[in-house]
């Protein structure tokens, strides 16, 4: 029995110990840290666009996912975020926290803050994010674009792409009214001049910005907006990736190729070819030629927009007929160039020898 006692003491000890630190631990807010875990959803809320002089809510979720009680607070600082409730407790249900922003006092463009949530030692974040239109920017859908670009009882409405020249002449906006979709990038409109510029150009009318998704298209109009701009501004929500998602005609630049440049009797032809993928229109094509025994020969023959446009993979053979004829002797040298209203001007090269009317090419 003396040999037992030593044990059996031990192990009261070691019982009566281990209860005592989980009471205290039950009890201990100090000790508790160990045991609350945090969670909230979701992460973040983005309002979007709104206007001045707008007020929006949204709700998120803090909850205890550990054991024990979870307590927290809410700090925001920023005045147009107002948080409701700023404090509480949580042993495992979702608390719903309101957040309320107040767009009147914020400046145009993209804003974003956090709001801090502080709870025993762990700390988070909820971020809220909007961007500020003037209230002069109308978001259409690539629907409601379509229908004004067809729609003349108000005149007619002008497409504009903000964009780069790269980008314009990659692809952009086709209209029933070609002659409209026009592009400006807005980024010159850091030169005050350029600015001025475009507002007169288009001062009193309705336009229609895009780019490739709404953020070049969204900067662009506030630039307009706060610059006073008279007029109506649109702006297409999606821009011309939703545009052509949803099927909608596009237009593009497209390239040449000069080839067969040949003589004749007193005729010099060539052909143009439309290597891209986008019909070519309004097209210029000249061809010169030059030189002969004293330089007596420069001649020139020009198709000016030329009203037979090329679509692509096709050809139109334009030769110097229609002009007169070419007389001479000696070496010449023939020019041949062709651009359009979406296509940059080329220029091919070829000599040859005149003999009276007889013209050859080398």
């Amino acid at each position: 029995m003396k040999k037992k006692i030593p044990f059996i003491v031990i192990l009261t000890i070691f019982l009566i110990s281990t209860n005592l630190n989980v009471i205290s631990t039950a009890n201990d807010d100090i000790n508790n840290q160990s045991f609350v875990t945090l969670g909230y959803a979701p992460k973040s809320h983005d309002f979007g666009d709104m206007e001045k002089d707008e007020i929006a809510t949204t709700i998120f979720y803090i909850w205890n996912a550990g054991c024990c009680t979870l307590g927290y607070n809410l700090y925001e600082n920023e005045e147009w975020i107002q948080v409701q409730p700023t404090t509480g407790t949580s042993i495992g249900e979702q608390d719903p926290i309101k957040v309320t922003i107040n767009t009147a006092n914020l400046t145009f463009g993209y804003h974003e803050s956090n709001i801090n949530i502080f709870t025993n030692d762990i700390t988070a974040n909820f971020t809220v994010s909007v961007y500020i239109i003037p209230n002069a920017i109308n978001d259409i859908t690539v629907d409601q674009a379509w229908e004004l670009l067809n729609k003349t009882s108000n005149g007619i409405q002008i497409p504009i792409d903000v964009r780069t020249e790269e980008e314009w002449k990659k692809d952009h906006i086709k209209t029933p009214f070609p002659e409209n979709p026009k592009h400006h990038d807005y980024l010159d409109w850091n030169d005050p001049n350029k600015l001025q510029e475009f507002m007169s150009i288009y001062e009193g009318k309705e336009i229609i910005l895009y780019s490739n998704n709404d953020e070049h298209s969204k900067n662009a109009a506030t630039i307009l907006v706060e610059n006073d701009f008279n007029g109506i501004v649109y702006k297409i929500l999606g821009g011309l990736n939703q545009w052509k998602n949803q099927g909608y005609p596009i237009d593009g630049y497209t390239t040449f190729k000069i080839m067969n440049i040949k003589g004749g009797l007193g005729v010099v032809s060539a052909d143009i070819q439309n290597t891209g993928t986008f019909t070519a229109k309004d097209i210029n094509i000249d061809i010169n030629v030059v030189g002969g025994y004293l330089s007596m020969i420069n001649f020139t023959s020009s198709c000016i927009n030329c009203p037979v446009p090329i679509e692509p993979n096709a050809k139109e053979t334009e030769n110097t007929r229609k002009d007169g004829y070419i007389i001479g002797f000696g070496p010449i040298q023939i020019t041949v160039s062709a651009s359009a209203s979406n296509v940059d001007k080329i220029t091919a090269k070829k000599e040859g020898y005149l003999f009276g009317i007889i013209i050859l090419i080398k």
